[in-house]
């Protein structure tokens, strides 16, 4: 039987339905994330899981509204190309890409691939759909504005100190509050900050008191938070607002001398007041230190990185979300000197580069096509009256500005999408299309759509919390549970790399190497940009060789492996330093002391003993002097250590030139007056 249903679209309960859907989705991304700590993953995934499961609600509502009401509840745009064509090119551009899984989930800890832009179509559609009034509007905007008042209140907490969850440990921590980096939270504070201050002027130029006072607290309480947080990108945020919200006002207000003078005057005189407010703050030294010149050269590092990834795949890109794929072929060889060994790059730190790397001409062209479009559409819209469409042009500004230098996550980049469907609902208003039909099944299929989601997404997440008690679990060498948690994070998610690798570390723990190196080999198929997966499996069968089973191919195997990740990952020292150490322990001190010297050549860290001492101890170990004094000088060349000059001493004194040992046992001391060493050689060879 029948459902009665209501007369239009606009009356429509689906409608309703589809607008509560949006607020809880988008609130969620701001303020939901896994408070218990038990995931690897506790903020994207958990925000990632929490859309899912929504996209799934909206798109059962928005079936049963079609059918209800017809296709006329999506409004008539030539916008909607602007999105087909970005949705379009990450398609095409996952198609393409050298690990599909990865396109379309994205990278751990981001999950930003197709499907995220898939999702994000579906908001677009949503939005443009059934945001029809200003009540909508206002819902929406208030939810948001509670949303980010928890995430202040909770980055207040773990700046003072008082986070009782076990990832912040010290009050001088740079508070991430719900979104959980605090680079990507400063993305969050920009794009707050614009509409917050307007929605302040206009409700205190329309004498709504409340209404602009609450509004100028929470905008001065972003500005305060923002000053903490420290994320140098909101300086773009803060001084697009100080443009976007006089401009806009004095929009409102009408143009005229007088009010232009009067925007003029509040954006200058706003301006003067918070770059004094923030000068002393840790935003204020860190906009210093980089206007100096200083924290700049990493960031540069990567932009050029980005600019060779692109060079690579220029037409479709390596993959939406797959900028990881591309780093290690791209990663300059300053970057471990200036930022350290060991640091993965996921994001080119630019939304246009990282568009060029991931998706090539292709997607970044469709990206600026659609970001333009939208922008001017928007912007046409202003002489309407209204505080939304002023509210959107601010909240648009400020994250188009800070992306500029962001990294991108799921707790910020639905912003666009959700604009870019009130620019779509904005364009095309006509009076909702009348009721056709409307079945009960609607009320079905939505709760079906639900539980199914909800249940795979759970899935999700108990796959991360298994695999983040495989890796404690092995770091505590309790190899047997490891194993058992290792294993259910694979069944209930198999495709992550990762979990893979965990595996593999339990496998290790419990002394099952064979084992062990069937799970980095399963690691390194779903990854094989990752050269950590690579320098564990050759870690693994060098195991397996020094237990006499050549099951697997023995010491070759493992120094075979070991090299590929050494050349697949050519300036990150870590992966010569596992070819050095499994060399070393299958007695090829030639090929040892050879990654060790790579490895000090890229480093150039004079701070790190174990570079020299494995460089030292594979030099003794040659039977050729003539071929580790050559490596050794080689180190020499690019920095010089008293480790280093006494395992020269020492390649001197085999081939009987103790004058030379001297010099070099001297020049040791001299660089460490308290090496042992040094002084012991001079002793033996002097007779002192």
């Amino acid at each position: 039987m029948e459902a009665r249903s209501l007369t239009t679209w606009d009356e429509s309960r689906l409608r309703v339905g589809l607008v509560a859907s949006v607020v809880a989705k988008v609130v969620g991304l701001v303020v939901l994330f896994d408070w218990t700590g038990r995931a690897l993953s506790p903020f994207d995934l958990t925000k990632s899981v929490w859309s899912r499961a929504w996209e799934a609600v909206i798109v059962a509502l928005l079936v049963g509204a079609v059918v209800s009401y017809g296709p006329a509840i999506v409004p008539r745009t030539r916008l909607h190309l602007a999105v087909l064509a970005v949705l379009a090119a990450n398609a095409i551009s996952a198609v393409f890409a050298d690990v599909p899984y990865l396109a379309l989930f994205g990278t751990d800890g981001r999950y930003l691939g197709l499907f995220f832009v898939l999702d994000m179509v579906v908001l677009y559609v949503a939005v443009a759909s059934a945001f029809r009034s200003i009540a909508d509007w206002t819902a929406l905007l208030i939810a948001v504005a509670g949303a980010v008042v928890v995430s202040l209140g909770y980055a207040w907490i773990q700046f003072a100190g008082y986070d009782p969850l076990p990832w912040t440990g010290s009050q001088f921590q740079r508070p991430f509050s719900t979104i959980g980096n605090p680079n990507t939270y400063g993305h969050l504070l920009s794009v707050a900050l614009g509409p917050a201050a307007l929605v302040a002027l206009s409700s205190i130029a329309s004498r709504r008191w409340a209404a602009g006072g609450v509004a100028a607290a929470l905008a001065l309480a972003i500005l305060g938070i923002s000053a903490v947080v420290a994320t140098r990108g909101t300086v773009l945020g803060i001084a697009t607002a100080l443009v976007a919200v006089p401009a806009l006002t004095l929009r409102s207000m009408g143009v005229t001398r007088r009010n232009a003078l009067l925007a003029l005057a509040g954006a200058v005189g706003s301006g003067v007041v918070v770059a004094v407010a923030i000068a002393q703050s840790p935003l204020g030294a860190r906009v210093k230190d980089t206007l100096a010149g200083q924290s700049l050269e990493d960031r540069l590092l990567v932009w050029r990185g980005s600019l060779d990834a692109f060079a690579a795949r220029p037409v479709v890109g390596w993959g939406p979300d797959s900028f990881i794929a591309a780093w290690p072929s791209v990663r300059p060889v300053e970057f471990a000197r200036l930022v350290g060994p060991g640091l993965n790059v996921d994001s080119a730190h630019d939304f246009i580069l990282h568009a060029a790397a991931t998706t090539g001409v292709v997607g970044t062209l469709a990206l600026i096509v659609a970001a333009v479009a939208f922008s001017f559409a928007l912007l046409r819209m202003l002489p309407r009256r209204g505080t939304v469409i002023p509210v959107l042009v601010a909240a648009l500004a400020g994250y188009w500005a800070h992306a500029l230098v962001s990294v991108g996550t799921i707790g910020v980049d639905w912003v666009p999408w959700l604009v870019f469907g009130g620019i779509a609902s904005f364009s095309a208003i006509v009076p909702g299309p009348s009721k056709r039909r409307e079945s009960a099944m609607v009320v079905a299929v939505v709760g079906a759509a639900a539980i199914i989601t909800i249940a795979v997404g759970l899935r999700v997440l108990d796959a991360n919390e298994e695999a983040l008690k495989a890796r404690h679990t092995s770091d505590l060498r309790q190899g047997p549970d490891a194993v058992i948690h290792a294993r259910r994070a694979i069944d209930l998610d198999p495709g992550r790399a990762d979990y893979w690798n965990e595996l593999g570390r339990a496998y290790g723990a419990a002394d099952r190497w064979a084992d062990a190196v069937d799970a980095f080999e399963g690691a390194s198929a779903r990854a094989p940009y990752s050269a950590t997966y690579l320098s564990n499996l050759g870690r693994a069968l060098a195991q397996l060789a020094l237990a006499k089973d050549d099951s697997r191919g023995g010491a070759d195997a493992a120094i075979a492996a070991a090299r590929r990740a050494a050349v697949l990952d050519r300036n990150e020292p870590p992966t010569h330093l596992a070819l050095a150490e499994i060399a070393l322990a299958l007695d090829q001190p030639v090929v040892s002391l050879g990654a060790a010297v790579d490895a000090i050549l890229i480093a150039q860290n004079p701070n790190d003993p174990h570079y020299d001492g494995l460089a030292a101890a594979a030099s003794a170990k040659v039977a050729d002097p003539a071929v580790a004094r050559r490596e050794l000088e080689r180190a020499l060349a690019s920095r010089e250590t008293a480790r280093l000059r006494v395992a020269l001493a020492q390649v001197d004194l085999r081939q009987g030139d103790k004058a030379a040992a001297l010099t070099n046992a001297r020049r040791a001391l001299e660089l460490d007056p308290a090496n042992t060493d040094a002084a012991a050689l001079i002793r033996a060879v002097s007779g002192q």
